[in-house]
């Protein structure tokens, strides 16, 4: 039996980065984001320097182990009503999710691969991770 979702007040200051807000149900929600974060003492930007072939952005991801056991569930809900008064957001970022309903299957992939280049004897020292 598939519910209602009422929501009197909701409010968002910032959704970004692959995420969703969404009231009511769904079958699938698949979301997925890349991300590149340089951080730097002395302010330098080039476009071109950091191409997006970090090997982070190229592994496979294992999927979990799944029971071969069959899941019996059975729900009975009073209410034919999901209800919120009201919901105040700060942000959603980066493959997040706020869903008031239901939904059969969520797949988030988020990938994040961090630069810090600081001070030294060169101007910009590299990080030595390969990842």
């Amino acid at each position: 039996m598939s519910r209602l979702s009422v929501v009197h007040l909701l409010r968002a200051n910032a959704v970004s980065f692959s995420s969703v807000v969404q009231i009511g149900d769904s079958q699938e929600i698949h979301l997925s984001a890349r991300v590149l974060a340089v951080q730097r003492q002395l302010e330098y930007v080039d476009s071109r320097e950091f191409p997006l072939t970090f090997p982070i952005f190229a592994k496979t991801i294992p999927a979990p182990p799944i029971d071969a056991e069959p899941l019996c569930r059975h729900t009975l809900h009073d209410c034919p009503l999901i209800a919120v008064h009201s919901m105040r957001i700060i942000g959603v970022s980066s493959t997040s999710v706020v869903h008031i309903g239901s939904t059969k299957t969520v797949e988030a992939n988020s990938r994040v691969k961090h630069i810090r280049q600081l001070e030294g004897g060169k101007p910009y020292a590299r990080s030595r991770r390969s990842d």
